[in-house]
C-alpha cells in the first residue's frame, strides 16, 4: 500500500483498509440471500472497491487535525503544498511509469490507433532489437564512416579516408541530431535567414561521462585494451569540449550577420576553408543563395569549437560521437527515450490508459446536458463561448472514445516496425528534425479552432494529475470521474483556455455581476467592505456556475440507485476518515485544485467559494460559528 506520508504508522492504515473491505464483505453476506448475492454485479463490487481504495488513499493527503468548516483549504491542500516539488515530481513519474507500462501490457493492439501501435513497437524494438548489427545497419551509421571502436571493415575505412568532421556533423545533424551547433532556418520575405548557434548543452557530469563511456564499450564488446585507450581519448576530447562552452563572449560579439557569400569566405581562426555548400545541400536538401542572410550566434566559440575538431583525428572523433549518441540509450533508458521522441503521444496514452472511457464520455455527455439545462438560457455566458463549449464538450468526447486523429495524421508517414531500435530512433530524430522545418510553414489556423485546441489540451493534460492523486492500480471509472472530474471539466466547458478572466462572460450580465458585487461586499466584516479582492472575481463566478453544473450531474447519478449509495455511504462513514459519497465531491474537487494551482494564495479564493455554496455547508454541516458557514448567501441562477 501507499504510505508515502504518515499519520500514525502505515500498517494503521492497513488495519482501516482491512476493516473497510471486511465491512462491506460483511453487508453483503448478511443482507442477501444467495439468490440475491448472485445477482449483484461485478460493477457494483468494482465500485466498491474503487470508492474504499480512494477513501483510503485520501488518509495519505488530508490533514485530519484541520476541521472542514474551518480551514478547508488547510485540511485538503495543506500536505500536498508541504510536499516538496521533488516528491511530488518524483511520484508524478512513477504513475505515469505505471500508466505507460499499464499500456503495454495490454492486449489490445486491434484497438489501438496507428500511433499508438508505433510507440509500442518503438518500445519493443528498444527492448529486444538493439544488437551491433542492428546499429551498423542504419544509415547515419553508414554514411558517417561508422564507429572505429568496433568496425575496421574495409568500406568504413575507405569511407573515413574520404570524409571531414564537417560532412560528419551533416550528416548528424540531417538526422536531428546537432552536434557542436544547431542551424536554423526560417524563410522571411523569400528570403532564408540561417541561424548558427553553438551547443552548449551537457547531458551529464564528466565523472558520469567517463563512468557510462566505460559502460557503452563493455556493452558493445570493445575489445579491453582498445577501450581504455579510447575511454582517454575521448574524455580528453570531452574536457576540451566543455573548455569552450565556459568562455565568456563580449556582448559585441554575441550575433555577427553576414550574406552567405561572405560567410562563406569567412576566417575561422586555423581552420581550412569548409565546404558550406555541401553542408547545406545535406541539411536542407539544397545549398544556400549567396544572397541568403547567415547570422552565426557567439562566433569566437563556434571558432574554437571548430578548431578543436580540426585538431582531432576522424577516428577519435567518430569514437566519440557514437559512444556519446548511445550513452543514453540504453534499454534500462526505453521509457525515457519513448517520452523523449513521442511526447505528444506517450502524453495522449498516459492521461487516458487509467479511464474507464465509456463511463467517462457517458459522464461528459450528462455534464452537457446539465449545462443546457442550467446555463445555457441565463444571461451570464455569450453566444460564441456556448458554440466553443459544445466544440469542446464533442472534442472531449472524441478524444476519450477514439483517441486522437490528429495524432495519427500527424505521425501517418512515420513508419516504425520492431525490427530494429536504431533504426526506428533514426527515423524518429530525422522525423522530428523534419517537422520542426516545416512548423514556420503551417497555415495559421482559426481562432475559435486553437482556442478549444488550447482548452481540451490543459483539461486532457489534469489527468497526469489526477494519476498522481489515485493509487497505483486504480482505474478512473464511475462515481469517482465525478468527484474528480467533473467540476474541472465544467469550468473548462464554460470558461475556457482565455487568458483574461471573463473572457467567457457576455456583456448581458453586467447587472447580474454587480448584484453579486454588492452581496459580497455586504457579506464583508465591519470596516472591510472596500477591502481588496486577491482573486478576480469572474474566476468566483465561473466557479459557482461550474460546480452547479457539476453538483447537479453528480446528485443525478447519486439518485440512479439510492439503495447502492446508502450501502456506500455506510461504509465510507465507518471509515477513519467518516466520509460521504457527497463529502467526497467537495474533497475530491479541491484536492485536484489545490494540485493544478499550487499555492498557498488559493486558500482565499477556495474559501470565498466555498462560503457561497449551500451544496457544501449542508453536506459537511456547518454551524453558525464557522468561519465557511454563510447565511446569506450570493445567488448567481
Amino acid at each position: 500500500m501507499f504510505c508515502h506520508y504518515h499519520f500514525d504508522t502505515c500498517s494503521r492504515h492497513q488495519h482501516h483498509w482491512l476493516l473497510l473491505v471486511l465491512a462491506s464483505l460483511l453487508f453483503v453476506l448478511m443482507t442477501t440471500t444467495p439468490a440475491a448475492a448472485v445477482a449483484v454485479t461485478t460493477d457494483k463490487l468494482a465500485t466498491e472497491n474503487d470508492i474504499l481504495r480512494f477513501s483510503y488513499e485520501l488518509e495519505s493527503w488530508l490533514d485530519l487535525t484541520k476541521k472542514p468548516c474551518e480551514d478547508f483549504f488547510g485540511y485538503v491542500c495543506a500536505r500536498s503544498l508541504n510536499a516538496t516539488a521533488q516528491t511530488q515530481h518524483d511520484k508524478r513519474q512513477q504513475q505515469e511509469q505505471l500508466k505507460f507500462n499499464k499500456f503495454l501490457e495490454a492486449t489490445n493492439d486491434e484497438e489501438l490507433m496507428d500511433v499508438e501501435l508505433k510507440v509500442k513497437h518503438f518500445y519493443d524494438s528498444c527492448q529486444n532489437a538493439r544488437t551491433m548489427d542492428h546499429l551498423k545497419s542504419t544509415l547515419m551509421y553508414r554514411l558517417s564512416g561508422g564507429w572505429p571502436a568496433i568496425d575496421d571493415s574495409m568500406a568504413m575505412l575507405r569511407k573515413r579516408r574520404n570524409m571531414t568532421w564537417l560532412q560528419v556533423l551533416s550528416i548528424f545533424h540531417e538526422a536531428g541530431v546537432p552536434y557542436f551547433f544547431k542551424t536554423q532556418i526560417e524563410l522571411r520575405s523569400n528570403k532564408r535567414i540561417v541561424e548558427i548557434r553553438p551547443d552548449d548543452s551537457i547531458r551529464f557530469t564528466l565523472r558520469k561521462f567517463e563512468q557510462m563511456s566505460g559502460e557503452i564499450m563493455h556493452a558493445y564488446d570493445v575489445n579491453a585494451g582498445k577501450a581504455r585507450l579510447v575511454a582517454l581519448e575521448i574524455l580528453n576530447f570531452e574536457r576540451n569540449s566543455r573548455d569552450i562552452m565556459k568562455i565568456a563572449i563580449a556582448p559585441d560579439e554575441k550575433v555577427n550577420e553576414y550574406s552567405y557569400e561572405d560567410f562563406k569566405g569567412l576566417n575561422f581562426g586555423s581552420v581550412a576553408p569548409l565546404d558550406w555548400d555541401t553542408y547545406f545541400r545535406k541539411v536542407m536538401g539544397k545549398p544556400l543563395k549567396s544572397t541568403d542572410t547567415v547570422i552565426v550566434m557567439e562566433l569566437p566559440k563556434m571558432i574554437q569549437y571548430f578548431e578543436l575538431l580540426q585538431s582531432t583525428t576522424l577516428t577519435r572523433f567518430l569514437n566519440w560521437l557514437w559512444i556519446d549518441y548511445l550513452m543514453d540509450k540504453t534499454s534500462a533508458d526505453c521509457q525515457k527515450l519513448t517520452e523523449t521522441y513521442f511526447g505528444p503521444v506517450y502524453k495522449h496514452i498516459v492521461e487516458r490508459s487509467a479511464i474507464n472511457k465509456v463511463q467517462m464520455a457517458q459522464m461528459y455527455s450528462e455534464l452537457g446536458q446539465s449545462y443546457d439545462q442550467l446555463l445555457a438560457n441565463t444571461p451570464w455566458i455569450d453566444e460564441i463561448t456556448q458554440q466553443n463549449s459544445k466544440l469542446f464538450l464533442g472534442r472531449i468526447m472524441h478524444l476519450t472514445l477514439n483517441g486522437d486523429a490528429k495524432l495519427d495524421a500527424e505521425y501517418e508517414s512515420l513508419s516504425i516496425t520492431k525490427r530494429n531500435f536504431y533504426r526506428n530512433l533514426e527515423k524518429i530524430q530525422r522525423f522530428l528534425a523534419q517537422r520542426s522545418k516545416q512548423d514556420s510553414d503551417a497555415k495559421p489556423i482559426s481562432r475559435t479552432t486553437n482556442q478549444v485546441t488550447r482548452s481540451c489540451q490543459i483539461f486532457m493534460e489534469s489527468f497526469l494529475t489526477i494519476n498522481n492523486i489515485m493509487q497505483q492500480q486504480q482505474n478512473l471509472s464511475a462515481p469517482l470521474n465525478y468527484v474528480l472530474v467533473a467540476q474541472n471539466f465544467a469550468e473548462m466547458m464554460i470558461g475556457g483556455a482565455h487568458a483574461t478572466p471573463g473572457a467567457w462572460r457576455s456583456t448581458d450580465s453586467d447587472r447580474q455581476y454587480a448584484t453579486f458585487e454588492r452581496c459580497l461586499a455586504r457579506q464583508q466584516i465591519p470596516g472591510a467592505i472596500n477591502a481588496s479582492r486577491t482573486f478576480n472575481l469572474n474566476n468566483l463566478i465561473l466557479k459557482l456556475l461550474a460546480q452547479q453544473q457539476a453538483w447537479y450531474t453528480y446528485k443525478q447519478w447519486l439518485q440512479h440507485d439510492e439503495e447502492f449509495i446508502q450501502k456506500l455511504d455506510r461504509l465510507l462513514q465507518a471509515g477513519h476518515l467518516q466520509m460521504s459519497m457527497e463529502k467526497l465531491y467537495f474533497v475530491a474537487s479541491t484536492l485536484l485544485d489545490c494540485q493544478l494551482n499550487p499555492s498557498t494564495e488559493r486558500r482565499t479564493f477556495l474559501h470565498a467559494f466555498l462560503k457561497q455554496s449551500k451544496e457544501f455547508q449542508q453536506v459537511f454541516k456547518c454551524q453558525p460559528r464557522d468561519p465557511l458557514y454563510m447565511l446569506n448567501k450570493c445567488s448567481l441562477l
